[in-house]
C-alpha cells in the first residue's frame, strides 16, 4: 500500500477514534481522492466507504462512489443511493461502525448505534443471508444495506489474498455476493 495513502487512513482513522466524525470523513475523502489520482479504484472506494460508515446519509462520499462506480461494476446502486438521498428521507443520522447482529427468538436484527434497528436478517442457506430494511428506512438502497451488513458481519477486516464472502439478498432482489472489504458483485 501506498505510504501516503495509509498515513492519511491512519489519521482519518484516529480522528473517528477521538469522536471528531468530520474530520474522519474528511480525512477519508482526502485519501480516497488521492487513491483515485494514483488510479488505485478499489482503495479509493474502500476509503469513500470508510467516510460512508461514519453517516450513512452523508452525500460527498456517495458522490464519489458514484463516480467510481463504473469502474467496480456497481454503478446503479451509487446512483439509487445518490435518488434516495436526494428524496430527503426523514432517517436518523446514522453511522455503521458500531453495527451489530442481535438474534432473538422472533429473529434477528442488525442494529446500529443511535438508530436502533435498521435490516432484518433472515439465514436461509449456509451462504445465504436475506436482509430486509426496517420499517423507518423502507426506502433504504442495496449499497446502504451492504455498507451496514459488512460492518455487522465482519467488524475488523482481514487484508487476506481471499475475503470471507456471503451472498446476500435484499428486499427480493437477486442475490450478490458481499465479501469482508465491503466490495459485492453478482452472485
Amino acid at each position: 500500500m501506498n505510504p501516503e495513502l495509509r498515513d492519511l487512513a491512519r489519521d482519518a482513522e484516529r480522528a473517528a477514534e477521538r469522536g471528531d466524525p468530520s474530520a474522519a470523513i474528511a480525512g477519508f475523502l482526502d485519501a480516497g481522492s488521492r487513491a483515485a489520482g494514483y488510479q488505485l479504484w478499489r482503495a479509493a472506494a474502500r476509503y469513500f466507504r470508510n467516510a460512508l460508515e461514519l453517516d450513512l446519509l452523508e452525500r460527498e462520499p456517495v458522490v464519489r462512489l458514484a463516480g467510481l462506480a463504473a469502474r467496480l461494476g456497481n454503478e446503479l446502486d451509487w446512483k439509487h443511493y445518490l435518488r434516495v438521498l436526494d428524496d430527503a428521507p426523514a432517517w436518523p443520522r446514522v453511522g455503521c461502525r458500531g453495527a451489530r447482529i442481535l438474534t432473538h427468538d422472533t429473529g434477528s436484527i442488525v442494529e446500529c448505534p443511535g438508530a436502533g434497528p435498521v435490516l432484518e436478517l433472515l439465514m436461509t442457506a449456509s451462504d445465504l443471508v436475506e436482509v430486509a430494511p426496517d420499517g423507518r428506512f423502507a426506502h433504504m438502497p442495496l449499497a446502504m444495506a451492504l455498507v451496514i451488513l459488512r460492518r455487522a458481519l465482519w467488524p475488523v477486516p482481514r487484508e487476506v489474498a481471499s475475503p470471507l464472502r456471503v451472498r446476500v439478498a435484499f428486499a427480493g432482489r437477486s442475490p450478490v455476493w458481499l465479501d469482508e472489504r465491503g466490495e459485492w458483485s453478482d452472485a
